[in-house]
């Protein structure tokens, strides 16, 4: 247990500084809870993730004021917890333990040991916002459904193309959810296109552009590698640039932004997919 002074400053100004040696969100998120119950506007929460030396943790320490702010951790490396413990009460200072009285509960009544190990409740969830992603792509990369649309994290236009299937799963693999809805001037759009694309989703919509002849290049080796020549009349120069003619009109009557992906690796397209995803979220 740390020490609380009795003589602890009455403030509706303070620091809650946040250790961890892990990322830290854990403990943020709790801090963030409390907080919603007071109306507290001037308290400052200051965060510190992947501490892991005994210098570390004694600067971080060396700013907190005494008998005003509070301390708040999650620290599961042993050594290090004890360290941080020490100097907590060697200093005086108010501090919660968010994950150590719990981890000395369950050690009680476990055969086994806690592992120590930072992180691990991060990377679990993590792992599973990649494979809710990766299920959803499976779902919505065939270009046609509108009916998941809200569930997406960000919605892509365009015209068929090659290899589409796997830009989308290398975005599921970074957790990021893309529906790709394909436009063709000889399929009717979905009931209610518009409403359903712009306003319940407040996302990012994406309308993907490409240079007609690299296009109609790349459907006629795609066509000839599946053996699909029934199909040759896709890559006609004239079908494609009908396509993208169609596609840029929906782009126009949405008002979206658009990003040119000739030439692009499924590489490049993703990363350029989530840049554009970043910079919207910035200004929003």
């Amino acid at each position: 247990m740390e020490k609380e002074d009795l003589a602890y400053k009455v403030s509706d100004d303070f620091n809650i500084f946040v250790i961890s040696d892990g990322t830290g969100k854990t403990a943020t998120s709790v801090v963030h809870a409390a907080l919603l119950q007071f109306d507290l506007p001037r308290v400052s929460i200051m965060d510190f993730a992947h501490v892991r030396s005994q210098e570390q943790i004694c600067s971080i320490l060396d700013m907190v004021e005494p008998q005003k702010d509070i301390v708040v951790y999650t620290v599961v490396d042993e050594e290090l917890l004890h360290t941080l413990r020490a100097e907590l009460l060697n200093r005086g200072l108010l501090a919660l333990d968010l994950l150590g009285p719990l981890v000395e509960v369950l050690k009680k009544v476990s055969s086994r040991q806690p592992r120590g190990i930072p992180g691990l409740f991060r990377r679990l969830e993590e792992q599973s916002s990649e494979l809710e992603a990766l299920e959803y792509a499976w779902k919505s990369s065939g270009g046609f459904s509108v009916s998941d649309l809200k569930e997406a994290d960000i919605v892509l236009l365009g015209v068929w193309y090659p290899h589409r299937e796997r830009g989308i799963l290398m975005l599921a693999e970074k957790g990021i959810k893309a529906a790709f809805l394909m436009l063709d001037p000889n399929l009717p759009l979905p009931p209610h296109f518009e409403d359903t694309i712009v306003s319940p989703l407040a996302k990012p919509v994406l309308g993907l552009k490409v240079d007609a002849n690299y296009l109609s290049e790349a459907r006629k080796e795609r066509i000839r590698a599946l053996g699909l020549y029934d199909l040759e009349w896709k890559a006609d120069i004239e079908v494609v640039e009908q396509e993208l003619d169609f596609a840029h009109r929906v782009y126009d009557r949405l008002g979206c932004q658009v990003i040119d992906i000739t030439g692009l690796n499924s590489k490049d397209l993703v990363n350029t997919i989530i840049s554009q995803i970043k910079k919207e979220k910035e200004e929003v």
